[in-house]
């Protein structure tokens, strides 16, 4: 990663702590969870199928936040732990919630890996609670020496309001995303998809059921997967 965007991207995640809580209410929530396998943008993180077991903290003032979220993973080398720190800002315009923000994703056993992100998205929701939110990232290295890439992503949900499990209420959730890698490097550009549905109760649990997939074949990291995940929020 060139030198100026990773002191930008340092300078932003540690400026945001003070931004945060300057402000006149600042929360917290956390999460905690496990999921069956553990899949980002449709890759497989777990090389070994192994259950993930994920956790998070999030403290937000106004319109500015900043959270940490950390996971089991397994990519057949060293690492076997991911810790993301993120922050941003969520304005309006108009019908339209804005987040802008940073990501930087370690790998304590294996800092070659370390990216970081820039990230604009934008969601429209309706009164009845679905929701529409398209996504951009981009990284000016993929891990040490590697490429830059873009992903961009579309994603929605949709609750049915006349389907109910004892005290979950569900949602049809899909989203569909694209990675565009620089040229000259290993890896892959590909599409994925992910379909599946929700189910969230009043105290904060949420479990989910999806199947993803991608456009690439006969690469265990790319196959296509269903996923049940079960998770508590606070």
């Amino acid at each position: 990663m060139n030198l100026k965007s990773l002191l930008l991207s340092a300078a932003l995640i540690s400026a945001a702590p003070a931004v945060v809580l300057a402000q006149d209410a600042a929360t917290t929530t956390a999460n905690i969870g496990v999921a069956s396998s553990y899949q980002f943008r449709g890759v497989n993180q777990n090389v070994n199928n192994d259950t993930q077991i994920f956790g998070g903290l999030d403290v937000s003032g106004g319109s500015f936040y900043i959270g940490t979220w950390l996971s089991n993973v397994d990519f057949g080398g060293d690492a076997n732990l991911e810790v993301d720190i993120y922050a941003g800002y969520k304005p309006k315009l108009g019908p339209v919630s804005l987040d802008l923000g940073v990501l930087a994703y370690f790998y304590p056993e294996d800092d070659d890996l370390r990216v970081f992100e820039a990230k604009a998205a934008g969601t429209i929701a309706n009164e009845a609670g679905a929701s529409l939110t398209g996504s951009v990232f981009y990284s000016p290295e993929a891990g040490k020496d590697g490429p830059s890439y873009w992903y961009g992503e579309l994603a929605g949900s949709v609750p049915l309001s006349n389907v109910k499990l004892g005290p979950f209420a569900l949602s049809l959730t899909g989203s569909v995303g694209t990675a565009d890698y620089e040229s000259g490097f290993a890896l892959k550009d590909y599409t994925n998809w992910k379909v599946g549905f929700s189910a969230a109760s009043e105290n904060g649990w949420v479990a989910d059921l999806f199947y993803t997939d991608t456009d690439i074949s006969n690469d265990k990291l790319y196959e296509g997967k269903t996923v049940v995940q079960l998770k508590r929020n606070f």
